[in-house]
């Protein structure tokens, strides 16, 4: 009897348990940002600050892109790519920095809901993009240095713009996953995000059902970073022996740094990838943490296209071109 009796309450207080945690569910239409805690006594300097620096990435990618758009030299499957790379970081940092801006100079630091996810798929979108395409130019690499013969044959212009619409494709198939998930569950948590945007990490912890939302964005981030490294270890073993095959030193030196761009773009965006999302959970909270996510946030697009303007030469002398070139004279008649 009394084991019967034990069964039966442990049933009753298993029920009770399932429906207070329905009858504590919270209807969310809005979040609230909690990122830059007691700093936001300033948020003119703030607001100052981060223009700065969007403006500054923005200005430094867009010459990028010109540079690659009207220098017939870097007409080239590379910088196509490196073209299309300065568009996602310009793109990233678009989707949440004016909203930041903007809860800077009003009286509230919220978000509405629909809004919430659609800054969080257009974030995952290009940050996708970016990793995809990051491992294409190793695959690139790796054709240009093993069989430069066929060079052209392999990485034809329909070629690249197959492997952009695959990474287009890729990103937004992996981001309306995430997001349809993550907003289809119910919400048991004060809707308050430790960061300055919607991070999947930080609307995880928001949930009711953690745990499942934890399985499906850590199964999908397995994906999404297990395929681009993937590409990346193939592709440059297969560089490394082919540079092995080179008989000069010369020949060598020259093969590895056509590489030494793309080697520092790697490093930079797994770098910020991996300081960002693989961390424990409470870190989410520490003020000391956000101030260094917010550092790597900013990281990877500024270094982007200061690696390929000071570390490789055909850029540098496409700028040089560019400032030099009559496109941006205006003729006075």
């Amino acid at each position: 009897m009394s084991q019967s009796a034990g069964s039966a309450t442990s049933t009753i207080h298993f029920f009770l348990l399932n429906y207070m945690e329905d009858f504590n569910k919270t209807e969310v239409t809005e979040f609230i940002f909690l990122a830059f805690g007691n700093s936001s006594a300033h948020p003119i300097l703030l607001f100052m600050i981060l223009l700065f620096l969007y403006l500054f990435i923005v200005s430094g990618n867009m010459l990028m892109i010109l540079v690659i758009r009207y220098d017939s030299r870097l007409h080239t499957p590379m910088y196509f790519f490196v073209f299309i790379l300065s568009c996602s970081d310009i793109c990233s940092l678009t989707v949440t920095i004016p909203q930041t801006l903007c809860n800077l100079l009003g009286s509230s630091s919220s978000i509405l809901y629909n809004n919430c996810a659609t800054q969080m798929f257009f974030f995952i979108v290009f940050g996708a993009v970016q990793l995809v395409i990051v491992s294409i130019m190793a695959y690139d690499r790796y054709v240009a240095i093993g069989n430069p013969l066929r060079y052209k044959i392999v990485m034809c212009w329909e070629t690249c713009l197959k492997l952009l619409g695959l990474a287009l494709i890729f990103g937004c198939a992996l981001s309306f996953v995430v997001v349809y998930i993550l907003f289809r569950l119910p919400f048991c948590r004060t809707p308050e995000i430790a960061h300055f945007y919607c991070d999947t990490g930080q609307i995880m912890l928001l949930t009711c059902h953690n745990w499942l939302a934890e399985i499906t964005t850590f199964l999908l981030g397995i994906g999404v970073i297990t395929i681009p490294i993937l590409i990346l270890i193939t592709s440059y073993i297969y560089i490394i022996g082919a540079v092995l095959k080179i008989r000069t030193t010369k020949g060598k030196r020259k093969a590895l740094s056509t590489c030494s761009s793309h080697i520092t773009i790697v490093v930079v965006e797994y770098g910020c990838l991996g300081f960002m999302y693989f961390r424990p959970t409470e870190a989410y909270y520490l003020d000391k943490d956000k101030v260094f996510v917010m550092t790597f946030t900013f990281l990877a697009p500024i270094l982007n296209p200061v690696v390929y303007t000071v570390r490789n030469k055909a850029v540098h002398d496409g700028l040089k071109r560019l400032i030099s070139t009559r496109s941006f004279k205006v003729d006075v008649k």
